[in-house]
């Protein structure tokens, strides 16, 4: 098992917690453009051929992100509502996520040993699926691919949840230094005392983010 990290408004942080679920994201939403179309390639036919391929993967597939760490203070900014979010700690088997691989330049037909667009291997897919900018290096991302199944109609638009397990176990709830809710709301929200539940603050000398030690700051 490893532990990784789920960053999420207040909101949809405390939904998930009292659902006990964890929403599945769809391929088609992420918020990078490049995204499993992150090839360079020279032929219109071929930009939209990889286009294609990823809609036929969004169809009945999703997936689920998450962090190595929750101490990046741009994580917190860009994922947990400025600090005023949440971050859920799991403890997952390892062999269900997959380590996102950061690259400086845009993968080629050659780069991959690839002669032709039509030579690309589902293993060359399942590389393109977890690869990103190294602009991107700092969320230290892990993803699992699921299948899509049992969706939730929520104001028109389906949706699709993994509930938690003992292969998605809750084991931390990390609150931001802005967070509005009192401890006790979010401890009976849980309501397990072998979660570990507690605030964050910014370090006094170094650029991250750090558990508040001093339990008074968050009553």
């Amino acid at each position: 098992m490893i532990r990784l990290y789920r960053f999420m408004s207040a909101e949809f942080g405390l939904l998930s917690i009292r659902d006990k679920q964890v929403r599945i994201g769809r391929i088609e939403e992420l918020n990078d453009d490049f995204e499993f179309i992150g090839m360079a390639l020279k032929l219109k036919s071929d930009r939209m051929a990889l286009r294609e391929m990823r809609k036929h993967v969004d169809g009945g597939n999703g997936i689920v992100c998450m962090s190595e760490t929750w101490e990046s203070p741009l994580m917190w900014a860009h994922y947990a509502d400025s600090h005023k979010g949440i971050v859920m700690g799991f403890d997952v088997p390892a062999q269900a996520f997959e380590k996102v691989e950061y690259v400086s330049d845009r993968p080629t037909l050659a780069s991959m040993n690839l002669d032709s667009f039509d030579d690309i291997t589902p293993d060359d897919l399942k590389r393109l699926m977890r690869m990103k900018a190294a602009g991107w290096s700092y969320e230290r991302e892990h993803r699992a691919f699921l299948k899509l199944q049992n969706g939730v109609t929520i104001n028109g638009t389906e949706h699709f949840f993994i509930p938690f397990s003992n292969r998605l176990r809750l084991r931390e709830v990390i609150v931001g230094s802005r967070f509005r809710k009192s401890r006790q709301e979010v401890l009976d929200l849980v309501g397990d005392p072998t979660v570990d539940v507690f605030m964050a603050r910014g370090d006094f000398e170094e650029f991250k983010v750090v558990r508040q030690r001093q339990e008074s700051m968050w009553r």
